[in-house]
């Protein structure tokens, strides 16, 4: 019931900051002679991707891994970083959603996400402020869709499971928190992911 639910949970990448142009990600693609989806799956889901999320390596030799994997010079690491996110932007509109939710609900972030993230957030954008509870996985050496990682959360919002909303746009960490309890909404575009969070929140 609405009444029990006491927090909001937000993924960050997918979901509050999303990729607008992949023209970016095309270009690095061709230059490291891939295909921009084998790249992506290099960059998110490659053994070196769930190290760096873990905390077990930085971003710097996570990035060198990749352009390892596709056989290219290391020293550029920093510039292929730079232009493969350069087309990601900040959804406004969540943001304002998430600041209209603060004075009813408590709010998350729960993001597998590299050391530096909360580093790069902090300086390039402005929304970290709005949560009461905010964990990268490198950080805490655990990630989602793993149980741990979502009682992490609960514990430091001081909730249980069913008081809690989640929202990601993995269908595997949509499932480990479902498995746990928690109230989970698969984002798949903004108008619909609104639309299911406000019916969990008004039922």
């Amino acid at each position: 019931m609405a009444h029990d639910i006491k927090a909001v949970i937000f993924d960050m990448g997918g979901v509050i900051l999303r990729t607008r142009d992949f023209g970016f990600r095309e270009a690095v693609a061709r230059r490291l002679g891939t295909t921009r989806k084998e790249l992506e799956q290099v960059v998110f889901l490659s053994s070196s991707a769930k190290q760096t999320e873990m905390g077990k390596i930085s971003a710097e030799q996570h990035w060198q891994n990749v352009l390892r994997h596709f056989e290219q010079p290391q020293e550029d690491y920093m510039q292929i970083y730079r232009d493969f996110f350069a087309g990601d932007e900040i959804d406004l509109e969540m943001i304002a959603y998430i600041q209209n939710l603060k004075p009813n609900y408590q709010l998350g972030l729960l993001s597998n996400a590299w050391k530096n993230a909360r580093e790069t957030i902090t300086v390039m954008h402005s929304y970290l402020h709005l949560f009461d509870v905010s964990i990268f996985s490198a950080e805490v050496g655990l990630r989602k869709p793993d149980a741990p990682i979502f009682q992490l959360i609960l514990n430091q919002l001081g909730i249980q499971p069913h008081q809690a909303v989640f929202v990601d746009d993995f269908p595997e960490n949509i499932a480990g928190a479902a498995a746990l309890g928690l109230h989970a909404v698969h984002f798949q575009e903004r108008d619909q992911a609104l639309a299911n969070i406000n019916a969990l929140l008004k039922n």
